[in-house]
């Protein structure tokens, strides 16, 4: 399936290269202004133009916004904000970037997977026995002194050898961690190569962490981030009365403290916090002074953090 893709993916580029070459040859035999009720300008623009747009249609677009996600979803007649287009665009930029130290401290709960046999610690079998799966729990740890630590459950996430928990230090550069990592509980020596390894990382999303590692077999994680903010609230609407604005959306969590309601009071402001309200609640009224256009948002809150904030709805008031 994969290679198919690729395949069908060079194909791909192979026709717009070709289709670009065959234009480009096009207007290179065009005829020279001297002919005859010839407007070579105008045809070369609009052949131009022609070009593009095949060229624009005829890549594969899926290898334009395929890969990227976005927080937000959008119905016919939503208006889309520049605080929300930068909103997604930096989530895409942020989606490429390398992994730093810092989105790695935490907790993980991490499922296990390898090819059958070779790693003692895995003792469940995946369907029709083509391969074996366990599961631990990772613990990223920042020691303060430029150094980091880390801690697994049984099995030792590193070793799957080895069914004891696991610890040592890590670094991570150019998305590839670098562990000391040794059997049963001790600390791998970083003097001795056998007692190293490292971790493919690919990061999915702030919470979704997979990792490939060669050991006794090669193993992929499947890492969740615990520990995290709650979900965002959905079908989040604001409508006005006078000079009050009723405000109400989806409870889509269930470990928040409470929602922030957040204002701004023009196009081009921040956004401030009105109010924290009480868990689950959904919905509120906010009395506003003057009379002119606010734009509201809420999120989700709790100890870790706030969740990604509901699309931003415009309201006008009027006396």
């Amino acid at each position: 399936m994969v290679v198919l893709h690729h395949l069908h993916l060079e194909k791909q580029i192979h026709q717009v290269h070709n289709l670009l070459l065959s234009a480009l040859a096009l207007l290179l035999v065009m005829p020279s202004s001297g002919t005859p009720n010839f407007n070579r300008k105008g045809i070369m623009k609009k052949s131009i133009l022609i070009v593009l747009a095949s060229i624009f249609l005829s890549y594969p677009m899926y290898l334009i916004g395929g890969d990227f996600d976005t927080p937000h979803t959008f119905s016919a007649g939503d208006t889309i904000s520049a605080d929300m287009m930068n909103e997604i665009f930096d989530y895409i930029k942020n989606s490429n970037k390398m992994i730093s130290a810092s989105e790695l401290i935490g907790t993980w709960s991490c499922l296990l997977y390898t090819q059958t046999g070779g790693c003692a610690a895995y003792t469940s079998l995946g369907t029709d026995s083509l391969y074996r799966y366990n599961s631990s729990t990772l613990v990223m740890t920042d020691d303060n002194d430029s150094t980091y630590s880390y801690t697994s459950t049984i099995p030792n996430i590193f070793n799957c050898a080895d069914n004891s928990t696991g610890l040592g230090n890590w670094v991570v550069k150019n998305n590839i961690l670098f562990i000391d990592v040794y059997k049963w509980g001790i600390k791998g020596d970083p003097s001795v190569e056998a007692q190293l390894g490292f971790a493919k990382l690919k990061k999915v999303s702030e919470t979704k962490l997979l990792m490939e590692m060669e050991q006794a077999k090669t193993v992929f994680a499947d890492c969740d981030k615990q520990n995290i903010p709650p979900t965002k609230p959905a079908t989040f609407t604001a409508s006005a009365s006078g000079m009050t604005v009723s405000l109400a959306w989806t409870d889509n969590s269930t470990n928040e403290t409470g929602f922030k309601v957040l204002r701004k009071d023009s196009l081009t402001g921040s956004f401030s916090t009105v109010t924290t309200t009480a868990a689950d609640a959904t919905s509120y009224s906010d009395t506003v002074t003057a009379t002119g256009s606010y734009w509201y948002r809420v999120s989700a809150t709790n100890i870790n953090g706030d969740s990604v904030a509901s699309k931003m709805v415009e309201v006008v008031v009027v006396e």
